[in-house]
């Protein structure tokens, strides 16, 4: 099997994943309900809450063009969506929770980045393969290992994700 077969297998499934868990997240937003006065106060638990579920549809709509462009092989594109999924990202990490909330949000965070992380990987093995030359092969001998691991920190990111989720529904 090809690497681009195998990343067109692979990828998708994986960016999949990520769009379940972050829909999952957008299902525990309550509605946006607040006084002038509340707002004044600073944010509130459901100010924080719909404001995540608006960046959570943002970051599907990211990750949504991100399969795409794996899809069509497009490294370039690929780099380009995923950039936007990290501006995201990025701006999940700078929406501001009242303090009730705080652990909550670094563990949304923390598997944003997580998320980040395993993307840039995924990213980084396809450009490596796609730039490479007969004077510099792709070690294709390591490219079952890496992928694996690959694989594994997504993984775990999406599973961190779920359990942020699992502790924004608990509360």
């Amino acid at each position: 099997m090809s690497f681009a077969n195998t990343i067109k297998r692979i990828l998708p499934i994986a960016a999949l994943g990520a769009l379940i868990c972050c829909a999952a997240l957008a299902g525990c937003a309550q509605p946006a309900a607040s006084s002038s006065a509340e707002e004044e106060a600073g944010p509130t638990s459901r100010s924080y809450m719909a404001d995540m579920n608006q960046a959570v549809d943002d970051l599907k709509e990211k990750m949504a063009s991100f399969t795409d462009a794996v899809a069509r092989e497009d490294a370039v594109s690929m780099r380009v969506q995923a950039d936007s999924a990290f501006a995201v990202v990025d701006q999940i990490s700078e929406i501001e929770a009242p303090e009730e909330l705080g652990e909550l949000k670094q563990k949304y965070v923390d598997a944003c980045y997580q998320l980040k992380d395993a993307l840039n990987g995924y990213l980084a093995l396809y450009t490596e393969i796609d730039t490479a030359t007969t004077r510099n092969p792709f070690a294709y001998d390591t490219y079952a290992d890496r992928i694996a691991a690959l694989q594994e920190q997504y993984d775990a990111a999406v599973q961190a994700l779920e359990d942020a989720d699992k502790s924004a529904t608990e509360m």
